[in-house]
């Protein structure tokens, strides 16, 4: 296999991200349309954007992303928005080696907590899977928060005490 290539975020990226929004079949059309605004986003700044990109690619294609950033307001804590990768990286390395750049790019900004929230619904299981995985313990969940039956779940990993 060959080895993947993490780098920032580029304008040639959007097709990429939104197909890899698209293959991975959980995100519904509204959750698509905000990813890439948040690409978006990042391309055409704001005065107060701060999110920050890893994209994998592999052979020169582009297999994963993950975009964070701090929360405002407080010091230290991070949200990973987004991580993805294809169809074709499913059951690779490469969804943890995205989270290991994120989880070292945001300890050498002296974080203190990295944080990720996703659905309850059976649809994310990997993704609660994959959290546990990386080091992230469930640290939260709001009832109905999406919809009737549907919480939101937060996993969190304290970097400060690993």
């Amino acid at each position: 296999m060959s080895e993947i290539l993490l780098r920032g975020l580029t304008a040639g990226d959007r097709p990429a991200i939104e197909r890899i929004l698209r293959e991975v079949g959980v995100f519904r059309e509204v959750e698509v349309a905000i990813g890439l605004e948040l690409v978006d986003e990042t391309l055409n700044p704001g005065p107060s954007t701060d999110y920050q990109w890893r994209v994998a690619e592999r052979n020169g294609s582009v297999i994963g992303f993950a975009c964070f950033g701090p929360v405002p307001l407080t010091e230290g804590t991070f949200d990973l928005y987004w991580i993805a990768v294809g169809r074709e990286a499913q059951g690779s390395p490469a969804a943890a080696t995205i989270e290991d750049s994120v989880t070292s790019a945001v300890r050498e900004l002296g974080a203190r907590w990295l944080l990720a929230e996703t659905s309850s619904t059976t649809e994310y299981a990997r993704a609660h899977r994959f959290y546990r995985r990386q080091g992230y313990d469930l640290i939260g969940q709001i009832p109905d928060f999406y919809r009737v039956g549907d919480d939101r779940l937060i996993f969190g990993k304290r970097l400060d005490r690993l």
